[in-house]
């Protein structure tokens, strides 16, 4: 039989604080796409105008997500949200439009 060390034993213990390497280099972050922000504003401001705002910000969140996906940057929920909220406004312009005063 071989006698085999033992692997050494630890000396600070495991909850110790980490020293964070000051040297690593840093994750750039994705930037945001401008149209899926600009998509989804258009799309907020047209809830309270009650205008035709609703398909221009679900076109403009539409672009805007399809180059969040293309291009890898970041918004797209943003997008999704202006686009359901653009159709949102758009389906109450058309029932104020058409069915309450019509």
């Amino acid at each position: 039989m071989t006698n085999v060390p033992r692997p050494p034993q630890k000396r600070w213990p495991s909850d110790a604080p980490q020293i964070r390497n000051q040297y690593a280099p840093v994750q750039a972050r994705a930037p945001f796409s401008k149209a899926a922000i600009t998509g989804f504003i258009i799309s907020c401001v047209g809830l309270f105008v009650f205008a035709m705002a609703g398909p221009l910000g679900t076109a403009i969140s539409g672009i805007g997500f399809r180059r969040a996906r293309d291009h890898g940057l970041r918004g797209r929920g943003l997008a999704i949200a202006g686009m359901i909220i653009g159709i949102v406004d758009f389906a109450f312009y058309l029932v104020t439009r058409f069915l309450i005063h019509p």
